[in-house]
């Protein structure tokens, strides 16, 4: 939705600004949403009352503290019991697609292990599981809103065409008129369909149903796989960049002389220090790759060279998190994607390089490992339907946190 100034929009802006207070503000009032908004209490009634009936809001009859004399006042919360999103990711060596409610819950979640080579055939697969999480939904009666897809790669904003997926070796993909042409000779219904990258859609996934959504601080997250992608988050909401590329840290240079050849076809990329295939050449000492469940088995097994490998994984990752916080200067960084697996067997010895390789003087920002996971991708892919709702694309951001008078 374009911005503009007639009354549609501003009555979509305030219902916004609705949806957003309740949202990070569970159990507030009519009476405060009014004084937080500017709206009148007659406003703000038929706004509530639109939202109750479209199953964005319920609601909730827990007793609240009572200021003064009078009646205790009835909060609101999002409903989380009919409107669904789905989510998906196209991993590199996998396929993830989750339902989960307006609040975040999942309710439906299933990971293939695949290895992609057909592109049309990793579509069909993708479309399989699609349709029987659609079907899911059907029978528990929830209204999906859309769908959204996560990538390992480079997305372009303005038409979320895919660009290259370096590690899938796709090139210049319209994924979502590929999807709509699959909808149809399946008669599945017309929904928006949105594309992003994986690590932009982590990110969202901390931003919209982690615990940051009441505080909306920045935040960078980094997927750790067999590539490795940060998305990054503003108080505002995920910073894409101009082309949309923005977080694209898996392909900047960590070692320049001697260093191994990436995928993308440069030499000593992030990637080829900081990634679950720079741990299997460690552990391996050549270019086979190892999935995580296999080093996960080594190492509860006690094996030396699993346990070289992430003390130097965690070194070079350590470094790549300062020059992170040196430019960006978040609150929180977080480490997520299939590496984050690993636990503190990753997370203790990235902390140490990180500080020792900051001055005294800095502040540390908080390092913490993703709070959903495997899902994150696809969870946050689902966020970005969830994102294009209550914020759509041209609306200024502080309008739809305060609405506008009119």
């Amino acid at each position: 939705m374009a911005f503009t100034s007639n009354h549609s929009d501003l009555k979509q802006i305030n219902r916004l600004a609705v949806i957003n207070l309740v949202k990070t503000q569970p159990g507030i009032s009519r009476a405060d949403l009014a004084k937080r908004t500017g709206l009148n209490k007659s406003t703000i009634g038929k706004i509530v009352q639109e939202l109750l009936d479209e199953h964005w809001l319920q609601e909730d009859h827990t007793p609240t503290p009572l200021n003064g004399a009078g009646r205790r006042p009835t909060g609101l919360t999002l409903n989380g019991h009919v409107l669904a999103l789905l989510g998906a990711e196209i991993g590199v060596d996998y396929i993830t697609v989750l339902a989960c409610s307006i609040t975040g819950e999942t309710l439906f979640n299933a990971t293939l292990p695949y290895q992609h080579g057909n592109m049309e055939a990793s579509i069909d697969q993708l479309i399989e599981l699609l349709e029987h999480a659609w079907r899911i939904m059907d029978t528990m009666n929830h209204e999906v809103l859309g769908l959204g897809i996560a990538v390992p790669g480079l997305v372009n904003a303005l038409d979320e065409k895919i660009i290259a997926l370096p590690n899938l070796n796709w090139h210049d993909v319209s994924m979502i008129q590929l999807l709509r042409e699959r909808f149809v000779s399946k008669n599945l219904p017309t929904i928006p369909v949105t594309i992003l990258n994986d690590a932009n859609a982590a990110a969202l996934s901390e931003f919209v149903f982690g615990h940051t959504q009441y505080r909306r601080s920045a935040l960078v997250h980094l997927t750790l796989g067999i590539g490795v992608g940060a998305g990054i988050i503003t108080e505002k909401g995920l910073y894409r960049g101009f082309n949309g590329w923005a977080g694209e840290i898996g392909h900047s240079i960590l070692q320049p002389v001697n260093g191994l050849r990436c995928a993308c076809g440069q030499y000593g990329c992030v990637e080829t220090l900081v990634s679950q295939r720079a741990l299997s050449h460690a552990v391996t000492g050549d270019r086979q790759m190892l999935s995580i469940d296999a080093l996960q088995r080594r190492l509860a097994k006690d094996d030396e060279k699993v346990k070289q490998g992430l003390n130097a994984v965690g070194h070079y990752l350590g470094i790549v998190l300062r020059n992170v916080a040196n430019i960006l200067n978040p609150e929180t960084i977080v480490l997520g994607g299939p590496m984050s697996q690993f636990g503190q067997h990753l997370i203790d010895p990235t902390i140490q390089s990180f500080k020792a390789h900051t001055g005294r003087n800095h502040i540390l920002p908080n390092i913490q490992l993703c709070e959903f996971g495997h899902n994150a991708a696809a969870l946050g892919a689902a966020a970005a339907i969830l994102s294009q709702h209550v914020e759509p694309t041209g609306t200024p951001t502080h309008l739809t946190h305060q609405g506008l008078l009119r």
